[in-house]
């Protein structure tokens, strides 16, 4: 059995630890490595962390797939929802694994082909 382990969160948006200007109003682009736990490599994921109110202002209609939506952004609402989302997603292999996770965020081998 695959487990994921989550080995780092960065934010082009925004240095680690720190917040938004407005936490209840935002939208972070967040990109989080995993791997499986005790093995080598890892595999990039991205999603945003996006509030209702940010999405209240957007004038554009979109599916939420890349999306987590919160009432204010903090960073341990980020990594707990990771976590949990983590749990969720043992598997048999590794690619089966990060298919599941693909399916609420973007992996860096989505539709790769050798």
């Amino acid at each position: 059995m695959i487990i994921p382990e989550l080995k780092s969160i960065m934010s082009p948006d925004l240095p680690a630890g720190e917040l938004p200007a407005e936490p209840e109003d935002c939208n972070i682009l967040i990109e989080v490595t995993i791997r499986p736990k005790g093995q080598s490599g890892e595999d990039i994921f991205s999603f945003s962390v996006v509030t209702p109110k940010h999405l209240a202002h957007e004038s554009r209609t979109r599916w939420g797939r890349g999306l987590l939506m919160v009432n204010e952004f903090e960073w341990k609402t980020v990594e707990h929802s990771l976590q949990k989302l983590l749990m969720h997603a043992y598997r048999d292999t590794w690619n089966e694994t990060a298919t599941v996770l693909n399916r609420e965020m973007y992996w860096e081998f989505e539709n790769y082909q050798e």
